[in-house]
């Protein structure tokens, strides 16, 4: 085996070893319970779901009933299923940055995805995020593959790719107009596959249809998501910090320096041929073009969150393999510094996530109050949808209530009313909370609790 293949080879090794470390260290949290849940639905009622309003994930949930069916349902079970997406994202990488720029690139950019602490976190989560990673990246090989070369056979592939994208994240569609417009900007070069490219855009309608139904709609209406919105520029540096060091970064300005310094030695387009700068370009429309979309949805109906947008992030690590390689172009130390620190940095990232409680932690909160509750006890939820995720980890019989909803302007008095008549008979009472500001801001409950 040559040493490029060894080389690939042991990226995806370091892939797996990363990824598979403390799979199990943190708690689920609701949104992995919740599809485990789902994924758990009686068949029809789950398959009803590709087409039902609101929907996010389908597929996910449909894929990950049957791998719950052969390794079950335990939190190491239903993360290792991520995780195989989470790695196999690693070598289709290597192989696009191989076929856009170089063998070199290809093997830097692996190398970069398979320490990407960002990468590592989400393949560590039962989610959809891993899964759409890696369809959104295999969607853009095969396009790129039959704008290339043509053939049915290829663009069938993509169509089937891209459509699958679409039910597992819902804003996994807006790849399309970024790969709509790397078309026409390619258009001198390709413009002989434009019958089939019409074709193919024609074809994928066809499954968006069942989610445009709705989704245009809701667009269109003064409908509330809960998020918050963001500029341009605060989205921009949240997925940079995202991308660059992962959930907790904390490193100081140096590693973010670096990060900064190599994205931008690696977009230049004031190097390279025609060709290469053309294949840049591609790159720098698959990272940007669907962070403007959400960003241009957003005026309308504020939907950002850094993971919803996962899917481009190979497109970074591409971008930073070409700044190394311009770096190792001018000297051959300086590459092998910035990309021993690249690795460190990264590194470091990964151990801190993976020694951090960041998610709140339902498996000891169910493990305390199995081995201290009593019989007259009673627990409240805030927020309420949090007894899912509780009742993951205790499976006993147990008196619980919701937390009253205080958000909407209810008093003081009230709640303490409410909170009176859910506790009255009970001789101890627990309160089991995560994110409470979406329902308790001001700490109302906390506070009569505490009285």
């Amino acid at each position: 085996m040559k040493l490029a293949g060894r080389l690939r080879w042991a990226t995806v090794l370091a892939a797996f070893a990363w990824r598979v470390y403390h799979l199990g260290y943190q708690s689920l949290w609701r949104d992995e319970v919740d599809a485990i849940r789902f994924a758990r639905w009686p068949l029809p009622a789950l398959l009803a779901t590709f087409a039902r309003p609101g929907w996010n994930g389908p597929l996910y949930f449909f894929l990950l009933r049957q791998w719950m069916a052969l390794a079950g349902s335990g939190e190491f079970a239903v993360r290792f299923f991520s995780l195989l997406f989470g790695v196999l994202t690693v070598p289709l990488a290597c192989v696009l940055g191989r076929k856009l720029l170089s063998s070199r690139v290809g093997l830097l950019a692996g190398l970069l995805a398979a320490f990407s602490p960002y990468l590592v976190w989400y393949s560590q989560e039962a989610k959809m995020y891993s899964l759409v990673t890696f369809l959104a990246l295999l969607s853009t090989y095969l396009y790129i593959a039959a704008l290339e070369r043509g053939g049915w056979g290829r663009w069938s592939a993509y169509v089937a790719v891209t459509g699958l994208c679409f039910y597992t994240h819902l804003l996994a569609a807006l790849i399309v107009p970024a790969q709509a417009v790397l078309f026409l900007a390619w258009w001198p070069r390709y413009r002989a596959r434009w019958r089939a490219w019409l074709a193919a855009l024609g074809c994928l309608t066809l499954p968006y249809l069942p989610l445009a139904r709705w989704e245009i709609p809701l667009l269109l209406s003064p409908f509330e998501t809960g998020h918050q919105f963001y500029p341009l520029s605060t989205i921009l540096s949240v997925l940079f910090l995202a991308f660059s060091l992962g959930v907790a970064p904390g490193q100081g300005l140096l590693p973010l320096g670096l990060f900064a310094f190599l994205l931008l030695a690696g977009a230049g387009l004031d190097w390279g041929d025609l060709s290469e700068r053309r294949r840049v370009a591609t790159l720098l429309l698959y990272l940007f073009v669907p962070i403007v979309g959400l960003y241009l949805i957003s005026l309308g109906m504020p939907l950002f969150a850094d993971r919803y947008l996962i899917y481009v992030a190979p497109a970074f690590y591409l971008l930073l393999a070409r700044g190394l390689v311009a770096v190792g172009r001018r000297s051959k130390a300086a590459f092998a510094l910035c990309l021993a620190l690249l690795l460190l940095f990264d590194a470091r990232s990964i151990w801190t996530q993976a020694h951090t409680k960041i998610k709140s932690d339902f498996r000891a909160a169910a493990s305390y109050f199995a081995a201290h509750r009593g019989p007259d006890d009673v627990v409240i939820f805030l927020i309420p949808y949090v007894r899912h995720t509780f009742e993951y980890y205790y499976r006993g019989d147990y008196s619980w209530a919701d937390g009253p909803y205080t958000n909407g302007g209810m008093g003081e008095e009230e709640v303490a009313a409410i909170l009176e008549g859910m506790t009255a008979g009970h001789g101890v009472v627990w309160l089991v909370a995560s994110e409470e500001e979406l329902w308790d801001k001001r700490g109302l409950v906390r506070g009569w609790l505490d009285a």
